[in-house]
C-alpha cells in the first residue's frame, strides 16, 4: 500500500492512483487464470476405438553347448614324504604302469643316510661254569674207624658185619647226619659206626655250578671184623 503526501500535486496523485489500480487488476487476473480447471467428459454409449497389438514374449536364451574336454590330463607324480634324514644318493623304484598318466613311470626316492650307530660296549664275560662236585674226604678215610674202636662187649660176643652208610655233609665240611642204609645185623655195631664217622670224618664241602659250597651227601661202608 502506498502512502501519499497531502502536499503532493493533484495531477501526480491521480497518476499514482491509476498505477496502483492497474497493478491490482493484473494480480487479480493472474489469480483467476491459475485456478481455472479444464473438464473433459465422455459419452458412456460412445465406444472407444483403437488397434490391438499382440506382443510376443521375448525368446529364452539358448542353453550353452557343453563341449567335452578331449585334452590329455596333466599327470602329477607322487611326491616323496618329508623325512628328517639327509640323503646322499637316489634309488629307482619301478611302480609299474600308471592309468591316469604316462606309463612305466619311474619314481626316484632318495635313500636316507643312516645316522651314527652307537657301538656296543664290551660283552660281559660270563662267569665260569663249574661242574657240581660232591663232598670229598679231606683226611685219611682209614683213620675214621679202626680195630681199636671195637667195644669189649662186641669182641666177647664175636659180633662182626659190614655196615653201609650215607652221610649228610654240611657246607663247612663236617658231618651233619649219618644213616645206616645196610645194617651189620648188630645194633651196637651200627650205632658205633655212625658215632665214629660223625666224630672223625672231615670233608671238602660239595660245590654247585657256580662254585659255591653247598650241602652234599657221601656214601660208604665199614666192615667190622675181629682181628686174629
Amino acid at each position: 500500500m502506498a502512502y501519499l503526501d497531502a502536499g503532493t500535486d493533484p495531477a501526480a496523485r491521480a497518476k499514482a492512483t491509476a498505477t496502483v489500480i492497474g497493478i491490482h487488476a493484473l494480480l487479480g487476473f493472474g489469480l483467476v487464470a491459475g485456478l481455472a480447471v479444464t473438464t473433459i467428459t465422455f459419452d458412456d454409449d460412445e465406444p472407444i476405438t483403437g488397434t490391438i497389438i499382440d506382443i510376443d514374449p521375448p525368446p529364452l536364451p539358448d542353453e550353452p553347448e557343453v563341449v567335452p574336454d578331449t585334452s590329455t590330463p596333466t599327470y602329477i607324480p607322487p611326491q616323496a614324504p618329508n623325512t628328517p634324514f639327509e640323503f646322499d644318493r637316489p634309488i629307482d623304484i619301478d611302480v609299474g604302469p600308471v592309468t591316469d598318466g604316462p606309463r612305466d613311470v619311474i619314481i626316484r626316492i632318495p635313500t636316507p643316510t643312516p645316522g651314527p650307530v652307537a657301538s656296543p660296549g664290551p660283552t660281559p664275560t660270563p662267569p665260569p661254569a663249574f661242574t657240581p662236585v660232591g663232598p670229598r674226604p679231606s683226611n685219611n678215610v682209614q683213620s675214621w674207624i679202626t680195630a681199636s674202636d671195637y667195644s669189649r662187649r662186641d669182641l666177647i660176643r664175636g659180633r662182626e658185619g659190614t655196615a653201609q652208610y650215607r652221610l649228610v655233609v654240611g657246607s663247612d665240611g663236617r658231618v651233619d647226619a649219618c644213616e645206616i642204609t645196610s645194617s651189620t645185623g648188630h645194633a651196637s655195631l651200627d650205632s658205633t659206626t655212625c658215632r665214629l664217622l660223625t666224630r672223625n670224618a672231615r670233608f671238602n664241602a660239595a660245590t654247585d655250578g657256580t662254585g659255591a659250597k653247598v650241602v652234599g651227601t657221601y656214601t660208604g661202608n665199614v666192615t667190622w671184623q675181629i682181628p686174629e
